[in-house]
């Protein structure tokens, strides 16, 4: 795996592959271009009002940051 995204306590770590150890970063290769850090708060903003809404919501912060 290249790179794993790890979602605990309310924050998001992002590990990337390098060589064979894992790297803490702030940026996914997957996604560069998606501010990832935003996302525990949006997670924890939608929680207790369901995954629908959550997941429709996730979709339209991926639309307003694509470029």
């Amino acid at each position: 795996m290249p790179e794993i995204w790890c979602y605990h306590n309310a924050a998001l770590t992002i590990h990337l592959l390098k060589g064979d150890r894992y790297r803490n970063s702030e940026t996914s290769l997957a996604f560069p271009s998606l501010p990832v850090q935003e996302l525990p708060q949006l997670i924890e903003d939608y929680r207790m009002q369901g995954k629908r809404l959550m997941r429709r919501e996730f979709r339209q912060w991926v639309r307003d940051h694509q470029g």
